[in-house]
């Protein structure tokens, strides 16, 4: 029988982990629960497969010294950088994650914080919680609108931009998708239209989502002239990560009551007490809450048993990650 252990500490475990998920990862071999004290490389020692998730100790290639027979690891979270050596990928460990789960739900509250902005409800709440009467407010009035009359720009056919990309096309035809590493012809595909020029797509979008990893080639992205150049009354959402873009710039002209943002991720996390994201009306702030949070939590935990059932089978994995592509991966 297969040794499993599951590197997660048990805290983790309960949140993450429904009872259908450990009892399935019972049967599918020798399974080893982590206790979150003993040393991972001999608690770890003869797994042929090792479950990992978020605040797991990194499995580093020395685990191959004391778990020669190591041939997979599924990570039931997204980014496997900061928890899984790339050296072992290049051994031939495979690995899999669960970035199509979490991506799939991402995408759900980015369209969820586009259709409610375009409708201008939170400002709507706001004027009718302060007293006045209904729809009163022309200036309101004029920037409620739909979405089917928009342009809708998405950075990065990620996991989560081509689920975006795909809830969107139901409801307009009007998509603009960067990402340089993707050819025209498969975002065509996905229902979107390429643009190659990160200005040009400020300059077209009424709604503009952020759906890039964070990764040394897209920090701080998304600079002074790309925010100067967005439309005023444009809508910007963030559910990616703070550091793609130039905080402060977004913030300027934030200031200047021209654009909205809808931000579930900022640079740092939380933002200082004093953050004038804090203040600004113009600004929807929520505590990084866009990614599995509960019952979301289960279903990546159940995703991930499935993939060491599928590898213990013999069967082809769905989400697995390959070394060669991890430069572009958050």
């Amino acid at each position: 029988m297969s040794r499993i252990s599951v590197l997660v500490k048990p805290d983790g475990v309960k949140r993450i982990f429904d009872l259908e998920a450990l009892k399935l990862l019972q049967q599918l071999g020798d399974l080893k629960m982590w206790d979150g004290e003993t040393n991972p490389e001999d608690f770890s020692a003869s797994s042929r497969a090792i479950l990992t998730s978020w605040n797991s100790p990194k499995v580093a290639l020395s685990f191959l010294e004391t778990s020669p027979e190591l041939r997979f690891i599924s990570h039931a979270a997204g980014s496997i950088k900061p928890y899984v050596d790339i050296e072992l990928l290049k051994k031939g460990v495979r690995v899999s994650n669960a970035s199509n789960i979490l991506g799939r739900n991402v995408a759900i509250t980015t369209l969820g914080l586009i259709l409610t902005s375009v409708k201008r409800v939170w400002q709507w709440n706001k004027y009718l919680r302060e007293g006045n009467t209904w729809r009163d407010n022309q200036e309101l009035v004029k920037l409620t609108d739909e979405l089917g009359g928009k342009t809708v720009g998405v950075i990065a056919a990620s996991q989560v931009g081509r689920n975006l990309i795909g809830f969107l096309k139901i409801l307009t035809t009007k998509i603009l998708v960067y990402d340089p590493y993707i050819d025209e012809e498969k975002i065509k595909q996905l229902g979107g239209q390429k643009v190659d020029n990160l200005l040009e797509l400020a300059s077209r979008c009424d709604i503009i989502a952020l759906c890039a990893p964070l990764t040394q080639e897209t920090r701080g992205m998304l600079n002074e002239k790309f925010f100067q150049g967005m439309k005023d009354g444009a809508i910007f959402v963030n559910t990616a990560r703070g550091a793609v873009l130039d905080q402060d710039a977004l913030i300027e002209e934030l200031k200047k009551g021209r654009l909205f943002a809808c931000l579930d991720v900022t640079e740092p996390e939380p933002p200082s007490p004093d953050s004038p994201l804090r203040k600004l009306e113009n600004v929807l702030l929520t505590p990084h809450i866009a990614g599995c949070v509960n019952s979301g939590l289960k279903e990546v935990g159940r995703f991930a048993v499935q993939e060491i059932a599928r590898f213990i089978k013999n069967e082809p994995l769905v989400n697995e990650i390959k070394w060669q592509v991890l430069d572009i991966l958050g």
